[in-house]
């Protein structure tokens, strides 16, 4: 028999946790060592066996294989062996297990005889029987000696084995001896140490469990019980993991027990997220930390999508599906396969319960925790790869799905690669398609409460009648939820999300309401009266009402709200078209920048598509929508005539920041009149006061901005006065005409350009406020 890959097998099985299979696994290989005559291997196996069911806790098994196995070496005369003394100390260990007292201290005076005679000093063995024969000390009182053998034991495997995990074995069970002495702080400084040889190891030491009840044990002793409690807590799962609930484990139950009954309160019940955190943070954080600290600043750690738990809606129902400790590990698309495959492995070897709690998993809950790209996370809930990036994306996407993406929390993301996305994606739908949403939801709340509910009645067909209520309740819903830009959950928790909304409460409880009135047959109803009609009526002011103030809008007494859907409509026409303005003018200008030549070279920003048009777009989206197709109808003729008005723009500048190339190049642009040159001017004496009033108020965000004043330019920073006096000087007379207009506008109205164009700026990387983004000291 193939002893090393049998072993291997075993393993493999185990630290699978998979124990009725190693169970079935090791019988057959036991059987056949047998029946083949292969004594070694039945040996080998046995001692294997002896350990599995003391592991267990399967005593009669485990006595009746160390007898097995010494019955073997026996009937072949091999008694004066270290084989034999190796298996008489696991059968010692087997006495011991089920409190055969005197015949372990036999057995293991017989160990010492051998190892004494065969062995050398500095073997690892000889420690391990020191060990072993100290539990058997514990267990029988005696914990002077205990401490003895175990010292004896740590110093031979700090001195000569180089065996970490014999060390931790060692003080752990050192520990345990001192607690027992009252010896408190000597104990905890060798669990400690236990702690950071066997702390986050994929899979886990099944030896740690008995350093993490260590641990308890000290912090009981020490009155510190909230403590106590979070190592028992801790201990259990990996008990389970490796044994099952065995004595160990109830002996443990007994001790967390006892200790929630010194806190007297029972033991929490969590919710679903924070019972997660608290699973990462227990298990999964050590794991990561240990293992995947290379990647661990690429990674981003927490629960979200799908389940109640991630909206925080969770109750004890709950809890019969898809529900748990767990976590998602989310890795960069490009993460090499082999460590997202070494990722999955370490995930899934960690404890399948905590808190007394085991995660029942459903087959379409598939992929809600573990290992998923940030790709496949976008992809199985939006269908796009990412956030969307246009109208026609963001209508493909079901609302519940948006939620799905925003919810739960971030336990840990260094470089932001979920964080980021999730916040751009959690500043709401961009304004046109919101406009398009709300006008969705107005026209069918008019169509299904305020015209065909009652139209229904009247027909004297009541079931259709409740069909078009409910549709009109889900779209008021939503409706409540778009002027609060919050996406709408799923059905289930719909009418609780919207109670939740500010303001939207009372209207909430007129739904509530509205949806459990019986349903009328009457034909000939008063709409005045009829109580379905007079709670329609009043939500579809409620909603009038906030739709005209969230748009600046009128609301007309009693108004039919598919007029309000048109107006809408209009608005998000008119919008979307300027946006497209907004886009041609920037894609005009990445074309044209594309072909600039430097002095120095191509510079590092002609490449960068993403920044570039932010930016611009930016610079753009405040503009009047008249004023901007002037813009681009002289932008499109410049190229027609074969002018590069990007080239002319930083060309201008040079007059500041390169004079004497400046000097070169001056007589080969366009002229300018004084005229001209007074206009820009004026312009420019408005516009420099915004951005130092911007950067007096937000000093974050202006530190990442251009210098603002001509007189700070140098050849290798240009300021943002510069920029400007740049980027006009290449406008037309009637386009410069035109923005001093507004500019002059904006100026009487109380408008600061510069803060308008920063708000776009901001909103583009994922920040609802310049406060916010302020605050959190970053913007490009």
């Amino acid at each position: 028999m193939d002893i090393p890959s049998t072993l291997k097998r075993l393993d493999d099985l185990l630290h699978a946790c998979r124990l009725d299979e190693a169970e079935t696994f090791l019988c057959e290989a036991i059987q056949t060592a047998k029946v083949s005559g292969d004594t070694d291997a039945e040996k080998t196996l046995l001692n294997e066996q002896m350990g599995f069911y003391r592991d267990c806790g399967r005593f009669p098994e485990m006595l009746d294989t160390a007898a097995k196995a010494r019955t073997l070496f026996e009937q072949q005369g091999e008694t004066d062996s270290i084989a034999y003394g190796t298996t008489l100390l696991n059968c010692a260990n087997a006495y011991r297990a089920a409190g055969a007292f005197d015949q372990a201290f036999s057995a293991y005076e017989t160990v010492q005889e051998l190892y004494d005679k065969l062995l050398p000093q500095s073997d690892g063995r000889i420690a391990s029987l020191w060990n072993n024969l100290a539990l058997l000390y514990q267990e029988t009182g005696q914990w002077e000696q205990a401490c003895r053998c175990l010292e004896q034991a740590l110093i031979l495997v700090r001195q000569y084995a180089g065996d970490a995990t014999r060390t931790a074995i060692s003080c752990t069970n050192l520990a345990v001896s001192l607690l027992r002495l009252h010896r408190v702080a000597d104990a905890l400084a060798y669990l400690k140490e236990a702690d950071g040889i066997l702390a986050g190891r994929t899979p886990s030491d099944f030896h740690y469990s008995a350093t993490l009840a260590g641990f308890g044990d000290a912090y009981y002793q020490l009155g510190k019980y909230e403590t106590a409690a979070a190592y028992y807590e801790k201990a259990l799962p990996e008990i389970e993991l490796h044994m099952g609930q065995n004595n160990f484990y109830a002996i443990v139950s007994d001790n967390l027990a006892q200790t929630y009954e010194k806190l007297g309160i029972e033991r929490p019940r969590l919710s679903g997220l924070e019972l997660c955190r608290r699973f990462y943070e227990a298990f999964g954080a050590p794991v990561l930390e240990r293992s995947f600290g290379d990647i661990l600043p690429k990674l981003a750690i927490g629960l979200a999508g799908e389940g109640s738990e991630c909206l925080g809606y969770d109750d004890e129902l709950s809890q019969d599906h898809d529900f748990g400790p767990g976590f998602c590990i989310w890795v960069p698309d490009d993460l090499p396969e082999e460590r997202v495959q070494a990722l999955k492995a370490a995930y899934a070897a960690l404890p399948k319960s905590y808190l007394g709690i085991r995660r029942l998993e459903m087959p379409e809950a598939d992929g809600r925790v573990g290992v998923c790209t940030i790709g496949g996370f976008f992809r199985r809930l939006l269908g796009l790869p990412g956030i969307p990036r246009n109208e026609e994306e963001w209508l493909s996407v079901d609302e519940s799905m948006l939620a799905a993406a925003c919810s739960g929390a971030i336990f840990r993301d260094d470089s932001g690669i979920m964080t980021t996305p999730r916040r751009k994606l959690g500043l709401g739908y961009p304004k046109a398609v919101w406009l398009r949403r709300l006008a969705q939801a107005l026209g069918r709340m008019a169509q299904c409460g305020q015209y065909n509910f009652i139209r229904m009645r009247r027909r004297g067909d009541p079931a259709t009648a409740q069909l078009y209520l409910g549709t009109f309740c889900q779209n008021a819903m939503t409706a409540a939820h778009l002027l609060r830009g919050v996406y709408a959950p799923y059905e289930k928790w719909l009418l609780r999300s919207t109670a939740e909304l500010e303001g939207f409460r009372d209207m909430a409880a007129q739904i509530n309401e509205l949806l459990l009135l019986p349903p009328q047959r009457e034909t000939d109803l008063d709409e005045e009266t009829d109580l379905a009609c007079v709670y329609i009526r009043g939500i579809c002011e409620t909603i009038g009402k906030e739709t005209a103030m969230a748009n600046a809008m009128e609301q007309p007494e009693n108004a039919y709200l598919a007029d309000t859907a048109k107006a809408l409509g209009v608005k998000a026409e008119a919008m979307e078209t300027h946006l497209a303005d907004v886009e041609k003018i920037v894609r005009l200008e990445w074309e044209t920048f594309d072909k600039v030549q430097n002095i120095g070279g191509r510079a590092a920003c002609q490449d960068d598509w993403e920044t570039f048009s932010i930016m611009r777009r930016s610079q753009y989206l405040p503009w009047d929508e008249a004023l901007l197709k002037q813009w681009i109808a002289v932008f499109e003729q410049a190229l027609s005539e074969g002018r590069n008005l990007i080239t002319e723009k930083y060309a201008r500048m040079m007059e500041s920041t390169h004079p004497k190339e400046y000097a070169k190049i001056k007589d080969q642009l366009p002229p300018v009149s004084p005229e001209f040159v007074q206009l820009r001017e004026a312009i420019i004496a408005i516009q420099i006061p915004w951005m130092e009033e911007f950067a007096a108020q937000y000093p974050n965000l202006a530190s990442r901005a251009r210098i603002i004043h001509t007189e700070d330019d140098s050849p290798w920073e240009t300021s943002y006065e510069t920029y400007l006096r740049g980027e006009l000087t290449v406008y037309s007379f009637e386009v410069l005409y035109g923005y001093g207009r507004w500019i002059v506008s904006l100026h009487q109205q109380g408008e600061n350009l510069s803060r308008m164009i920063l708000e776009e700026t901001v909103h583009e990387y994922g920040y609802a406020t310049l406060e916010e983004a302020e605050l959190n000291g970053y913007c490009p």
